[in-house]
């Protein structure tokens, strides 16, 4: 993503007036979709004047952007805190995967987020999947050569699989009503029960 295109702020009450506008986007962008939100309903919605939008923003697309990319930064983080210290591929599966369906509960307007970008620009849809991608592949080529992963497998379209898998498991997630811990293991284990007898030796 090209920085120049925002600006983060500088100040506390800056930081304040930021983090409103981000809100305000991430809320309007999930209900109404990227094209059908302008700039002067998130300043009117954020309550804002128009010249603070632009002390941050250049456009809109500048702040779809950033909200992509902080919550691909945001995923990230999840999940490599939900692996951990944890050695195998086998179990940073399982831990990454619980990880994300947690983050999906927890904050649902992610994939609405996410989802819409194939329409709002498809090279920043694209994007965002490949580079995901890149690196799922750089470790599964890591779990291959320990013999962990089948070698006969083309790692990256077992990377989409898995993402795929992470996804659609996601929305299992996100049309329930409740969600315990005890049904994050369950579905887990569902899972990792399929990649067992699939991807690994």
């Amino acid at each position: 993503m090209d920085q120049m295109n925002y600006r983060l702020p500088k100040r506390k009450d800056g930081q304040k007036t930021f983090d409103q506008i981000i809100e305000t986007a991430k809320k309007l962008f999930s209900k109404n979709g990227y094209q059908a939100t302008s700039i002067n309903e998130i300043i009117n919605k954020a309550g804002i004047a128009t010249g603070t939008f632009y002390l941050y923003f250049d456009d809109k697309f500048a702040l779809y952007s950033y909200l992509l990319a902080k919550y691909r930064k945001s995923i990230r983080k999840a999940i490599s805190e939900g692996i951990g210290d944890s050695k195998t591929r086998y179990e940073k599966e399982r831990l990454g995967l619980r990880a994300f369906l947690k983050f999906a509960w927890q904050d649902p307007l992610a994939y609405r987020i996410i989802w819409e970008s194939m329409f709002a620009d498809k090279a920043l849809f694209r994007e965002y999947y490949e580079t995901f991608s890149h690196d799922y592949i750089r470790q599964l080529h890591h779990a291959v050569d320990d013999g962990e992963v089948r070698e006969d497998l083309d790692l990256e379209t077992l990377s989409y699989i898995l993402m795929g898998i992470s996804n659609f498991v996601g929305l299992q997630i996100l049309f329930r009503d409740t969600l315990t811990d005890q049904d994050l293991d369950r579905i887990t284990e569902q899972v990792m029960k399929v990649l067992k007898s699939g991807m690994f030796n």
